[in-house]
Protein backbone atom coordinates (compact mmCIF):
# COMPACT_ATOMS: atom_id res chain seq x y z
CA UNK A 1 0.00 0.00 0.00
CA UNK A 2 1.34 3.20 -0.72
CA UNK A 3 0.12 6.80 1.17
CA UNK A 4 0.37 9.86 -0.80
CA UNK A 5 1.34 12.51 1.52
CA UNK A 6 3.23 16.27 0.92
CA UNK A 7 5.97 15.30 -1.10
CA UNK A 8 4.90 12.73 -2.76
CA UNK A 9 4.12 8.65 -2.72
CA UNK A 10 6.32 6.69 -0.53
CA UNK A 11 6.48 3.19 1.45
CA UNK A 12 8.98 4.89 3.71
CA UNK A 13 10.56 8.50 4.25
CA UNK A 14 13.60 9.54 2.04
CA UNK A 15 15.24 11.38 5.28
CA UNK A 16 17.16 8.05 6.26
CA UNK A 17 18.32 5.07 4.78
CA UNK A 18 20.10 1.84 6.42
CA UNK A 19 24.07 2.06 6.29
CA UNK A 20 25.51 0.51 2.82
CA UNK A 21 26.70 -3.12 3.97
CA UNK A 22 24.46 -3.15 6.87
CA UNK A 23 21.45 -5.06 7.49
CA UNK A 24 19.12 -3.03 8.76
CA UNK A 25 17.94 -5.40 11.52
CA UNK A 26 21.61 -4.63 12.70
CA UNK A 27 21.62 -1.01 12.65
CA UNK A 28 22.83 0.59 15.75
CA UNK A 29 20.46 2.24 18.32
CA UNK A 30 17.15 -0.04 17.42
CA UNK A 31 15.20 -0.36 20.50
CA UNK A 32 13.21 -4.40 20.83
CA UNK A 33 9.26 -3.56 20.49
CA UNK A 34 7.13 -6.49 21.35
CA UNK A 35 3.45 -5.34 21.09
CA UNK A 36 2.03 -8.53 22.16
CA UNK A 37 -1.06 -9.60 21.15
CA UNK A 38 -4.74 -7.27 21.42
CA UNK A 39 -7.03 -6.28 18.30
CA UNK A 40 -7.71 -3.27 20.54
CA UNK A 41 -3.70 -2.25 20.37
CA UNK A 42 -3.30 0.83 18.46
CA UNK A 43 -0.09 1.95 17.50
CA UNK A 44 1.31 5.33 16.66
CA UNK A 45 5.12 5.55 15.86
CA UNK A 46 6.64 8.88 15.31
CA UNK A 47 9.89 10.64 14.26
CA UNK A 48 13.33 9.78 15.87
CA UNK A 49 13.42 6.70 17.20
CA UNK A 50 13.38 3.27 15.45
CA UNK A 51 11.84 0.03 16.85
CA UNK A 52 13.02 -3.65 16.53
CA UNK A 53 10.32 -6.33 16.05
CA UNK A 54 11.34 -9.79 16.59
CA UNK A 55 8.16 -12.45 17.13
CA UNK A 56 5.06 -12.41 15.89
CA UNK A 57 2.23 -9.92 17.14
CA UNK A 58 -1.43 -8.57 16.65
CA UNK A 59 -2.64 -4.79 17.04
CA UNK A 60 -5.46 -2.95 15.94
CA UNK A 61 -3.45 -0.78 13.54
CA UNK A 62 0.11 0.79 13.05
CA UNK A 63 0.63 4.07 12.45
CA UNK A 64 4.40 5.22 11.27
CA UNK A 65 4.29 9.42 11.12
CA UNK A 66 6.39 11.93 11.03
CA UNK A 67 5.87 14.58 14.09
CA UNK A 68 5.87 14.80 18.14
CA UNK A 69 4.49 12.48 20.10
CA UNK A 70 0.78 11.53 18.93
CA UNK A 71 0.12 10.67 22.97
CA UNK A 72 1.11 7.87 26.08
CA UNK A 73 4.23 8.82 27.61
CA UNK A 74 7.80 7.70 28.62
CA UNK A 75 11.30 7.20 26.31
CA UNK A 76 11.00 3.94 25.94
CA UNK A 77 8.97 1.28 23.99
CA UNK A 78 6.24 -0.06 26.05
CA UNK A 79 2.60 -1.91 25.52
CA UNK A 80 -0.27 -0.27 26.49
CA UNK A 81 -1.56 -1.44 30.07
CA UNK A 82 -5.27 -1.15 29.13
CA UNK A 83 -7.05 -2.65 26.23
CA UNK A 84 -8.24 0.12 23.51
CA UNK A 85 -5.84 2.62 24.94
CA UNK A 86 -3.43 3.98 22.10
CA UNK A 87 0.25 3.59 22.43
CA UNK A 88 2.73 6.23 20.94
CA UNK A 89 6.57 5.50 20.80
CA UNK A 90 7.80 8.62 21.82
CA UNK A 91 9.89 10.15 18.77
CA UNK A 92 9.56 7.71 16.53
CA UNK A 93 9.69 6.60 12.69
CA UNK A 94 11.14 3.89 11.83
CA UNK A 95 9.51 0.34 12.29
CA UNK A 96 12.22 -2.59 11.11
CA UNK A 97 11.41 -6.51 10.98
CA UNK A 98 14.16 -8.99 12.46
CA UNK A 99 15.30 -11.61 9.66
CA UNK A 100 15.76 -14.78 12.33
CA UNK A 101 14.67 -18.49 12.06
CA UNK A 102 11.67 -18.22 13.69
CA UNK A 103 8.26 -17.40 11.34
CA UNK A 104 7.42 -13.63 12.29
CA UNK A 105 3.28 -12.81 11.86
CA UNK A 106 2.13 -9.01 12.09
CA UNK A 107 -1.42 -8.90 12.29
CA UNK A 108 -3.18 -5.84 11.93
CA UNK A 109 -5.86 -3.68 10.29
CA UNK A 110 -4.03 -1.24 8.63
CA UNK A 111 -0.43 0.35 8.74
CA UNK A 112 -0.31 3.89 7.77
CA UNK A 113 3.31 4.82 6.84
CA UNK A 114 3.57 8.72 7.12
CA UNK A 115 6.15 10.90 4.70
CA UNK A 116 9.06 10.34 6.57
CA UNK A 117 7.99 7.18 8.28
CA UNK A 118 9.95 3.96 7.55
CA UNK A 119 9.14 0.24 7.36
CA UNK A 120 12.29 -2.39 6.77
CA UNK A 121 11.47 -5.59 5.77
CA UNK A 122 15.77 -6.54 4.85
CA UNK A 123 17.40 -3.59 1.54
CA UNK A 124 19.03 -4.40 -1.38
CA UNK A 125 22.10 -4.58 0.13
CA UNK A 126 21.04 -7.27 3.04
CA UNK A 127 17.88 -9.33 1.11
CA UNK A 128 15.02 -10.96 3.90
CA UNK A 129 15.64 -14.49 4.45
CA UNK A 130 13.54 -15.12 7.39
CA UNK A 131 9.54 -15.71 6.90
CA UNK A 132 7.60 -12.70 7.51
CA UNK A 133 3.80 -12.27 6.77
CA UNK A 134 1.77 -9.05 7.20
CA UNK A 135 -2.20 -10.00 7.46
CA UNK A 136 -4.70 -7.68 7.75
CA UNK A 137 -7.90 -8.58 9.26
CA UNK A 138 -11.05 -7.22 9.76
CA UNK A 139 -15.03 -7.77 8.75
CA UNK A 140 -16.41 -8.47 5.78
CA UNK A 141 -17.94 -4.45 4.98
CA UNK A 142 -14.25 -3.71 5.06
CA UNK A 143 -12.74 -6.49 2.99
CA UNK A 144 -12.11 -5.27 -0.83
CA UNK A 145 -14.09 -7.15 -3.52
CA UNK A 146 -12.60 -8.51 -6.24
CA UNK A 147 -14.71 -7.32 -9.85
CA UNK A 148 -15.69 -10.62 -12.15
CA UNK A 149 -15.86 -7.67 -14.62
CA UNK A 150 -11.76 -7.00 -14.49
CA UNK A 151 -10.66 -10.18 -15.73
CA UNK A 152 -7.88 -11.36 -14.26
CA UNK A 153 -4.68 -9.73 -15.89
CA UNK A 154 -3.22 -6.24 -15.62
CA UNK A 155 -2.67 -3.80 -12.55
CA UNK A 156 -5.88 -3.35 -10.28
CA UNK A 157 -5.74 -0.33 -8.25
CA UNK A 158 -7.72 0.70 -5.80
CA UNK A 159 -8.13 4.56 -3.78
CA UNK A 160 -8.49 4.43 -0.60
CA UNK A 161 -9.94 6.53 2.31
CA UNK A 162 -7.14 6.61 5.38
CA UNK A 163 -9.36 7.89 7.69
CA UNK A 164 -12.33 5.44 6.66
CA UNK A 165 -10.49 2.55 4.98
CA UNK A 166 -13.41 3.17 2.55
CA UNK A 167 -12.63 2.28 -1.16
CA UNK A 168 -13.22 5.73 -2.96
CA UNK A 169 -12.79 3.83 -6.18
CA UNK A 170 -11.24 1.06 -8.36
CA UNK A 171 -10.09 0.08 -11.65
CA UNK A 172 -8.23 -2.20 -13.88
CA UNK A 173 -5.46 -1.48 -16.90
CA UNK A 174 -4.54 -3.98 -18.82
CA UNK A 175 -1.10 -2.89 -19.43
CA UNK A 176 -0.51 -6.44 -20.79
CA UNK A 177 -2.75 -5.75 -24.09
CA UNK A 178 -2.71 -2.04 -24.80
CA UNK A 179 -0.11 0.87 -24.59
CA UNK A 180 -3.66 2.94 -24.04
CA UNK A 181 -4.38 0.93 -21.25
CA UNK A 182 -1.11 2.22 -19.61
CA UNK A 183 -1.86 5.65 -20.98
CA UNK A 184 -5.13 5.63 -19.05
CA UNK A 185 -2.85 4.14 -16.17
CA UNK A 186 -0.74 6.94 -16.11
CA UNK A 187 -3.71 9.85 -16.34
CA UNK A 188 -5.88 7.67 -13.27
CA UNK A 189 -2.74 7.87 -10.78
CA UNK A 190 -1.79 11.74 -11.85
CA UNK A 191 -5.32 12.53 -10.91
CA UNK A 192 -5.59 10.98 -7.33
CA UNK A 193 -5.75 13.63 -4.45
CA UNK A 194 -3.36 14.27 -2.31
CA UNK A 195 -4.34 12.68 0.99
CA UNK A 196 -5.09 9.48 -0.32
CA UNK A 197 -4.22 5.86 -0.25
CA UNK A 198 -3.47 3.61 -3.21
CA UNK A 199 -2.95 0.63 -3.11
CA UNK A 200 -1.88 -1.83 -6.12
CA UNK A 201 -1.68 -5.15 -7.62
CA UNK A 202 -0.32 -6.74 -10.54
CA UNK A 203 -2.52 -9.93 -11.99
CA UNK A 204 -0.79 -12.70 -13.90
CA UNK A 205 1.13 -10.22 -16.33
CA UNK A 206 1.12 -6.22 -16.48
CA UNK A 207 4.64 -5.12 -17.83
CA UNK A 208 4.51 -5.90 -21.58
CA UNK A 209 2.71 -2.83 -22.63
CA UNK A 210 3.52 -0.37 -19.69
CA UNK A 211 5.20 2.30 -21.20
CA UNK A 212 7.90 4.52 -19.99
CA UNK A 213 5.49 7.32 -18.77
CA UNK A 214 3.04 5.31 -16.86
CA UNK A 215 6.37 4.09 -14.80
CA UNK A 216 7.63 7.81 -14.09
CA UNK A 217 4.34 8.72 -12.97
CA UNK A 218 4.40 5.40 -10.41
CA UNK A 219 8.16 6.51 -9.41
CA UNK A 220 7.55 10.16 -9.16
CA UNK A 221 5.11 8.51 -6.50
CA UNK A 222 7.88 6.60 -4.82
CA UNK A 223 7.52 3.29 -6.53
CA UNK A 224 10.44 1.50 -6.34
CA UNK A 225 9.22 -1.71 -8.29
CA UNK A 226 7.20 -0.11 -11.23
CA UNK A 227 10.66 0.72 -13.64
CA UNK A 228 11.51 -2.95 -12.58
CA UNK A 229 8.53 -4.78 -13.32
CA UNK A 230 9.26 -7.20 -15.45
CA UNK A 231 7.24 -10.05 -17.66
CA UNK A 232 5.47 -12.21 -14.76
Amino acid sequence: MISRERGGWASRGADRTPTSGVCPDKQAGLQPWTPGHSEDHRVSIVHGREVLLSSSATVHSIEILDGAALGGGGGGVSRSQLIGESESVEQTGSLVIADTDRPILLRTKHILIGNKGELHVGSPDCPYRGNFTISLFGSNQNSYLFQRGWGNRGIVVHVIDPKTGEVLRNDRFDTYRSKDESRRLAQYVDAVDTGLLLAMVVNDEGSNNLEDTAKRSLAKLGSQHATRLGFR
